[in-house]
């Protein structure tokens, strides 16, 4: 008896079958590649707010150190207050802070340093002038163009000062700069004893950002 040859037949896919899992692929490769995106996009957000938490940081943290050095200066009795506002405006109208702080313990002993602070192009820039001897004449006639300025932060849309004066308050930027600049020693009348001048002893900083964030910071900056 002769037995029927044992033969296997191969089974391939289908076209519609072919076509199904190709679609499954297809809607998967989409939806890891939105995974991916959305993950990136956070993680690029996030650095972003990180660099900018820094910039702001670092903006505050340099102005809070020149304050706490323009405040000793005061007992140089210098023809200039060391903690005081420019005429000339900033981008938004502001008048630049321009302070004069004694050096770090240890280095440039016997002299003092011209630092101002404005607003240009949507950025806060930190100008400083080479440190000068303490000298009346030498410190009031540093030129503002003779600084080198340093960006500090970005994207900003205003930035507002206000000064802390003993016994008158919080008073805006703009009329102190108004103001006449004050002497190293008033004397009230003849034969009466000096008088020290009002110095700015607190600062008020408000920083309004591109996004419409607004910070404000308020500096103590008297003994």
């Amino acid at each position: 008896m002769t037995g029927r040859p044992n033969t296997t037949r191969s089974r391939g896919f289908t076209l519609l079958e072919v076509l199904i899992a190709m679609a499954l692929m297809a809607v998967l490769a989409v939806l890891s590649w939105r995974g991916l995106d959305s993950v990136l996009v956070t993680r690029e957000r996030l650095t972003r707010a990180s660099d900018d938490l820094k910039a702001l940081s670092v903006c505050f943290t340099q102005m809070e150190e020149d304050l706490r050095r323009a405040w000793p200066v005061r007992l140089l009795n210098l023809a200039a207050a060391p903690i005081g506002f420019a005429q000339q405006g900033a981008d938004d109208g502001a008048p630049p802070l321009q302070l004069m702080r004694e050096p770090p313990a240890g280095q440039a002993a016997g002299t003092v340093q011209r630092v101002s602070y404005r607003l240009r192009a949507g950025i806060i820039e930190r100008g400083f002038a080479a440190w000068a001897p303490v000298s009346p004449d030498n410190v009031a006639t540093t030129a503002v163009d003779t600084f080198s300025w340093q960006p500090l932060l970005g994207d900003v849309r205003a930035f507002r000062m206000r000064g802390f004066l003993a016994g008158q308050g919080w008073v805006d930027a703009a009329t102190l700069a108004s103001r006449p600049p004050p002497t190293s020693i008033v004397n009230t009348a003849p034969g009466a004893l000096p008088v020290a001048p009002t110095l700015v002893s607190g600062l008020e900083v408000v920083i309004e950002r591109g996004n419409g964030e607004r910070v404000t910071r308020i500096f103590s900056v008297k003994d």
